[in-house]
């Protein structure tokens, strides 16, 4: 469990980092929506849909940026492990419950992201609970 820890410690700062810049990039469907649908989603680009496309990329966006602002700022760490690991098992849960249909395509990257973001979050709450990081309780 001590190696876990050490783990955790010393990758906490570049995981949020780095999966927060990556959640961030969706902040394109907010700017460039007609470019960001059939660039990076794979999806036709429909111009009625332009409002929930763009809600969802800010949406997102901003959980990568808080995510980003988790590594320097200790305190946020924990309600942002919360959110962020709940939102992305969702969309996990929703690429996986449609894998097999032809529009989930654009959205393996995520998915890896995503997954990599669940995973880091379970095994951070085993190793310590609900509780901040031994160096960041100071």
């Amino acid at each position: 469990m001590r190696e876990l820890a050490g783990f955790f410690t010393r990758t906490v700062t570049p995981f949020f980092l780095f999966t927060g810049a990556g959640t961030a990039l969706v902040g394109l469907y907010a700017v460039f929506p007609s470019w960001a649908m059939p660039n990076v989603a794979k999806l036709p680009y429909l111009q009625d849909y332009t409002i929930i496309v763009q809600h969802w990329g800010i949406m997102v966006g901003l959980m990568g940026l808080a995510m980003m602002a988790a590594a320097l700022v200790p305190q946020w760490r924990l309600p942002i492990f919360l959110y962020s690991a709940i939102e992305k098992s969702f969309m996990v849960w929703l690429v996986l419950a449609n894998a097999s249909q032809p529009f989930v395509r654009g959205f393996w990257v995520p998915f890896a992201l995503d997954s990599t973001v669940v995973i880091y979050t379970v095994g951070y709450f085993l190793t310590f609970g609900f509780r901040r990081l031994p160096a960041e309780s100071k």
